[in-house]
């Protein structure tokens, strides 16, 4: 058999998936098709020489479809996540490049607008997810982001730590920048080259709206504190 190789866009896909879940199982990662998958019509078989259920423009000999291990190995993030991002992002039209996607008894299809049905073959699917491309040169061959690292994932706990801590510091090392007389140079410049920073510190003191103590008016400094607080939280 020839060499073959996977198209492009998911071998974008599966290194933006490497990258944002470094220690992922690849277990169950899957391209070109065993005898099973040969003697069927599969995006896994190579489109040169085996059964696939298109044929694209050229003389490539590409595999169209990508296993993907389902344990990511990764705090707060899990394959479902990875699979709905793609789904939204294909429902608007952000996304062309796959076909179908097949996941945990689930398919989803471009040809039917990426609704959400029963799967039922002899694979549930449960253990990787099954990515099919486009047979369309342009779109097999585009590289552009899958925008994966998109996704939101919680913070762990030490994420949040270190987050309120950093967070605590820039605000207390602005707050003494406003509160503090600084060297001003120019025509505004007191005799003695400094000016306060009243008008700054004014301005932190101004009701501003505080969503995270049921939408009332603190100072902006007290509403930093509170964000700081809320992000601390579990």
């Amino acid at each position: 058999m020839a060499d073959w190789v996977l198209v492009p866009c998911l071998v974008q896909l599966r290194t933006e998936l490497n990258r944002i879940a470094p220690d992922r199982d690849k277990t169950s990662d899957g391209t070109i098709g065993d005898r099973a998958h040969q003697a069927t019509v599969s995006d896994h078989n190579d489109d040169e020489v085996g059964r696939v259920p298109i044929y694209d423009a050229d003389s490539k000999h590409e595999v169209h479809a990508f296993d993907a291990d389902d344990d990511l190995r990764t705090p707060n993030l899990t394959m479902e996540m990875v699979v709905q991002h793609i789904l939204a992002r294909s429902r608007s039209g952000a996304e062309n490049r796959l076909r179908y996607i097949i996941y945990n008894r689930r398919i989803w299809e471009a040809s039917n607008r990426w609704k959400q049905r029963a799967y039922t073959g002899s694979s549930p699917h449960t253990e990787h997810a099954h990515f099919s491309a486009s047979y369309v040169t342009s779109r097999e061959a585009n590289t552009t982001s899958w925008r994966l690292e998109d996704i939101p994932v919680a913070l762990t706990d030490a994420d949040k730590r270190w987050l309120t801590t950093e967070f605590t510091r820039i605000v207390d090392a602005r707050l003494d920048q406003l509160t503090k007389p600084r060297p001003l140079y120019g025509p505004d410049s007191q005799p003695d080259g400094t000016v306060t920073t009243d008008l700054g510190n004014a301005s932190w003191q101004q009701g501003v709206p505080n969503a995270f103590i049921g939408g009332k008016r603190t100072t902006a400094y007290e509403l930093l504190g509170d964000i700081a607080e809320a992000v601390s939280k579990p």
